[in-house]
């Protein structure tokens, strides 16, 4: 293997300081694959070797509005075993969303736009009332 031989080593070393001088190069953080039986992290190869896809369970909730119990936010979420611990609701400052009323049972909802068909199935299933930018709720 080429990676053996020290003129190799050498000329890698070089390109990975070339890289630092031009301040490309950072320490960081991520979440590793690790084997607890090996004790080592994981390849992205060993990582596939397994993989399959599964259905993770996911819920819509609607949270009412301390000021206006009649209208309700609309959360997404995959882990609705924290649902119980939830303290607040957050909302990108510059993504669209949309106060909604729904056609078929008259609720009130604040979402975002962008995941309408998430929610309805058809555009007459709902009426849009108000547009805002998340920094404005």
């Amino acid at each position: 293997y080429k990676s053996m031989y020290p003129w190799y080593m050498e000329s890698i070393w070089w390109v990975f300081k070339q890289i630092y001088d031009k301040g490309l190069i950072y320490q960081g953080f991520r979440v590793m694959p690790y084997s607890t039986g090996c004790a080592t992290p994981l390849s992205n190869f060993e990582v596939a070797q397994n993989y399959k896809d599964v259905v993770d369970p996911a819920v819509v909730v609607s949270f009412p509005l301390d000021e206006d119990p009649n209208v309700s936010m609309v959360a997404w979420t995959t882990t609705p075993w924290t649902l119980p611990s939830n303290l607040a609701l957050c909302v990108h400052p510059d993504l669209d969303y949309v106060k909604v009323k729904s056609n078929k049972n008259e609720a009130v909802y604040i979402m975002m736009e962008a995941r309408l068909k998430e929610l309805f199935k058809k555009e007459e299933d709902y009426t849009i009332l108000e547009k805002m930018k998340g920094k404005a709720l």
